[in-house]
């Protein structure tokens, strides 16, 4: 099963793993070949998914918070999926969909597109996080085939930048929620949640190298920086955004970072 944070929780949205496997078929209302090539990317349940690292930007704000664009773009294998977003009676399949998502590099494309598309359907912190957290991982991965330091992915660098902005701007607060599967079954059967605020994750990705070693296996110690250099220049850059951000003390765990609206 596929997580951010694996090693600690689980999306509390997981419940129900085998929506997937039941309903995508159903949920697919456009066509497919019943036959592909090997170097056609990887079919999961009828969805072929791109496993290059080349992303072209559809439109200017593709991904950023109310800009639908990503729905019409023919590279798009979410495009004609239903994704369903969670409630109180239904676990939806968003994080199923998520999950069926090769982890790594070859599938971080795919995984922008996943949740670019279901911000375009529900515009929400939660998918906006996870869509420039896709964006970041493109970045780290195109920037190392490049060639390193210098040599970088500027274009996806700066999505990915609007798009963690984009949580800040456009959803100011906002949770996701996550199970503890390592305290035990509650009274009702099912796990204890807890919600993590996602201005501080934001923020403590721009800051912090490591805050981002969860994201692929290929990048044990973290994601590379979107602001290089020293991390005082995002200290510096949440000013330009209009915000404070007060990193956290408590590491590793990092609880305690808060980040602010500035007034100036």
């Amino acid at each position: 099963m596929r997580d951010h944070n694996r090693r600690e929780a689980q999306p509390a949205l997981f419940r129900a793993v085998a929506i997937l496997l039941m309903g995508l078929a159903a949920m697919i209302t456009g066509g497919c070949n019943s036959e592909r090539d090997a170097d056609d990317g990887e079919l999961i349940n009828f969805i072929k998914l791109p496993t290059d690292t080349v992303l072209n930007l559809y439109c200017e704000n593709v991904g950023i918070a109310d800009e639908t664009c990503v729905l019409d773009d023919p590279e798009n294998p979410y495009a004609t999926v239903t994704i369903i977003e969670p409630s109180a009676t239904s676990s939806g399949n968003k994080f199923d969909l998520y999950n069926a998502i090769p982890e790594g590099p070859s599938g971080a494309k795919a995984a922008f597109y996943l949740w670019a598309t279901a911000l375009a359907y529900r515009q929400s912190g939660e998918n906006q996080y996870y869509t420039a957290l896709a964006l970041h991982e493109l970045f780290d991965a195109n920037s190392t085939a490049i060639g390193g330091e210098g040599s970088e992915d500027e274009l996806i660098r700066e999505q990915a930048k609007k798009a963690y902005r984009s949580v800040l701007d456009n959803f100011f607060g906002s949770v996701t929620v996550f199970n503890c599967f390592q305290c035990g079954r509650i009274a009702d059967g099912g796990f204890p949640q807890f919600a993590v605020p996602l201005n501080e994750r934001v923020a403590d990705h721009l800051y912090r190298t490591e805050s981002t070693n969860f994201v692929s296996p290929v990048a044990p110690n973290g994601l590379r920086r979107l602001v290089p250099g020293s991390p005082v220049l995002v200290l510096d850059l949440f000013v330009q955004w209009g915000y404070s951000y007060q990193p956290c003390t408590d590491l590793p765990d990092c609880t305690n970072g808060v980040v602010g609206v500035g007034e100036f």
